[in-house]
């Protein structure tokens, strides 16, 4: 099925990276379960970038990455941080969680699914001589598919019927597909701003500072906690917050930032395809859920659809 020059060196450090940032971003579902059972959603939002960064900077301090940058450059590139960190986290966060309260779970699952194909837009039109070839685009579009045959079309149909015959909330569904373009952008500039400027663990950092910075405040007054009388939280709860932020917020940006350079954004973007099913078979594992034929055929299409995505990178990026 593979020739030998697909499968090169090259070609499967994408993979590995690839499937690295899908397997901790599926794990977030059962941590975030756990982590509701105490914390509100902007809590663990900015509990995970703030400890996320925490741990990079960390790493940073133990000097895992050679530094490739003065501490003046890093300033330099703080506001691209922040943009890029508020793109990323913080306004998708804001916008898919108020939209979740007039959305179905799997309409947002379908609507989300639809970054890899901001991402291949973005790319074609930031992208100096950029093409998108038959295989690749085969590929965003099965993995599309993929998506909605996990989600169950019946169940999605039924939703949509369901809508239809209350006037369908556009507006949600807008906020659901902006978040969407903001990772799709916020990718891209990690690629055009960032690049090589920093190591993959300085970039990141830099990202979940920014992060840290917007979501933080946006907590503060989405949730009040100076007004609670009393809090009380379980200790497995306050574990998974600390296992999101270290790894799902920290960790994987390392892989995430490295990908993005390596195969570009469109490609890293697949690992939305990754995420639904990675969770759904966690959640089989530990929590007891059924295996269902959607999940098997969603992610036996899903793999065809990210060999067909990957595509060796010629093209050169415009820059901003």
């Amino acid at each position: 099925m593979f020739s030998s020059k697909q499968l090169s060196v090259s070609t499967l450090v994408n993979y590995f990276l690839l499937f690295g940032c899908g397997l901790i971003w599926g794990s977030q579902y059962l941590l975030n379960k756990i982590a509701l059972e105490s914390f509100s959603t902007w809590t663990i939002a900015a509990g995970r970038v703030g400890i996320g960064a925490l741990t990079l900077t960390v790493l940073l301090l133990a000097r895992a990455e050679k530094s490739t940058a003065s501490t003046a450059s890093f300033w330099t590139s703080f506001p691209d941080f922040l943009l890029i960190g508020f793109l990323e986290a913080t306004l998708p966060c804001l916008l898919i969680a108020w939209a979740q309260k007039q959305l179905p779970s799997s309409v947002t699952a379908i609507l989300i699914g639809t970054v890899p194909l901001f991402a291949t837009l973005l790319e074609l039109l930031l992208i100096k001589d950029h093409t998108v070839s038959f295989k690749k685009s085969c590929g965003i579009v099965l993995g599309f598919i993929g998506v909605i045959i996990l989600i169950g079309p019946g169940l999605l149909l039924s939703h949509l019927l369901n809508l239809s015959t209350k006037a369908f909330p556009l507006l949600p569904v807008f906020a659901v597909l902006a978040g969407a373009a903001c990772f799709s952008v916020a990718m891209l500039l990690i690629k055009l701003r960032l690049g090589s400027k920093f190591g993959p663990i300085q970039s990141g950092q830099g990202i979940l500072l920014g992060a840290t910075s917007t979501a933080l405040p946006l907590m503060l007054w989405m949730t009040y906690p100076w007004k609670s009388i009393s809090f009380s939280s379980n200790a497995p709860a306050f574990f998974s917050i600390v296992l999101l932020g270290i790894f799902c917020g920290g960790l994987v940006y390392i892989l995430y930032v490295k990908l993005i350079n390596r195969a570009g954004p469109s490609f890293a973007s697949t690992c939305n395809y990754l995420v639904p099913p990675i969770g759904a078979f966690l959640g089989i594992v530990f929590c007891g859920e059924k295996m269902t034929p959607n999940i098997v055929g969603a992610l036996a299409l899903i793999l065809v659809a990210l060999w067909l995505s990957h595509e060796k990178k010629k093209s050169t990026f415009l820059s901003l």
